[in-house]
């Protein structure tokens, strides 16, 4: 080999090393960027990851697998944040700029992409892909539905709200589930769907309520960020449906306002019009029949707990 040879074969291996340092810099350095930006979020009461933890009490999954599980679910999560503070032309994610405003709307949508994947990749190897597609297609549907009520102006029905939270939260929280059950001990064949149905509806208006009702969320958030975003909750869809003549509700949220003293008059309007008693009383029901599907499936205490806590704390919020 002459000397020509030899140095071309040192350039190729220097260039090759080259490359696979400056590809792992802009997977770690660039594309994740928005990803790990979720890791500064404050420890808030995270029901999704009590959801989560509560469920292992039926499937006894070993604590090593269960860290797997919950690191590619919370990569799932993360994915979902990202495109959610996006379309929603969110500030704040738990008190923490969204990552859309730290690196732009390109990075934040490549970096959704690219944690999809890569969690798609994963459920491929542990031979469960038909399902994870079943459920992301889902949760983009649902997705996309609340995108055109919001964008449009168009206020949906109760059944319409409810068929948009099973395609998009209950999808969300099933990710784990699904994973669960792969490496479950126990429950492999259970069918965990009604519960799992009924569970997202309950969580979904349980966060539509504390958005509008809690001041200690409103610390981490933006107060009634909801409003701002001109989404319509499950409270603002009762209030709306119920006094029809009164376009106050829905004039509010046309303007995006992150005026503080409409927000609470948008609240008032709430309060006068019941809606919020009945979102409790909707909560009430949903707690039972979550508890009456899990009947079906078998005992869980720590899940029964975790609602009657979920419904306590609800209960006692005042604004």
């Amino acid at each position: 080999m002459s000397k020509t040879d030899t140095y071309n074969n040192q350039e190729d291996e220097v260039s090759k090393a080259r490359l696979e340092k400056l590809d792992q810099f802009f997977v770690q350095k660039i594309v994740l960027q928005p990803f790990n930006h979720f890791k500064q979020l404050p420890p808030l009461d995270d029901f999704i990851a009590k959801i989560w933890a509560a469920s292992n009490y039926w499937f006894q999954v070993p604590k090593d697998d269960l860290k797997k599980i919950t690191i590619l679910a919370n990569k799932l999560v993360a994915a979902i944040y990202l495109i959610d503070d996006l379309t929603d032309n969110a500030q704040l994610r738990r008190g923490i700029v969204a990552s859309h405003l730290v690196y732009g709307n390109p990075r934040a949508i490549y970096g959704s992409i690219y944690g999809a994947i890569s969690a798609m990749a994963k459920f491929d190897e542990l031979k469960v892909i038909d399902g994870f597609i079943t459920l992301g297609l889902n949760l983009f549907q649902g997705q996309a539905m609340e995108m055109y009520f919001t964008r449009n102006g168009i206020c949906p029905s109760e059944k319409e709200y409810q068929e948009t939270v099973v395609k998009k939260t209950t999808s969300a929280i099933s990710f784990s589930f699904f994973l669960q059950q792969v490496f479950a001990r126990t429950h492999k064949t259970s069918d965990f769907e009604p519960f799992l149905v009924t569970l997202g509806l309950f969580f979904q208006i349980c966060n539509d309520y504390i958005s509008l009702t809690s001041r200690s969320y409103a610390d981490l958030k933006t107060f009634g960020d909801d409003i701002t975003e001109g989404i319509f909750t499950f409270p603002v869809i009762h209030g709306i449906r119920k006094r029809p003549e009164d376009h106050r509700l829905k004039d509010i949220l046309k303007q995006r306002t992150t005026d503080q003293n409409l927000k609470l008059h948008f609240v008032k309007l709430l309060q006068e019009f019941g809606s919020f008693d009945y979102t409790l009383q909707t909560l009430a029901k949903l707690k039972h029949n979550c508890v009456e599907e899990m009947k079906k499936i078998g005992p869980n205490p720590e899940m029964e707990n975790l609602l009657n806590d979920a419904l306590n704390h609800i209960g006692a919020l005042v604004m």
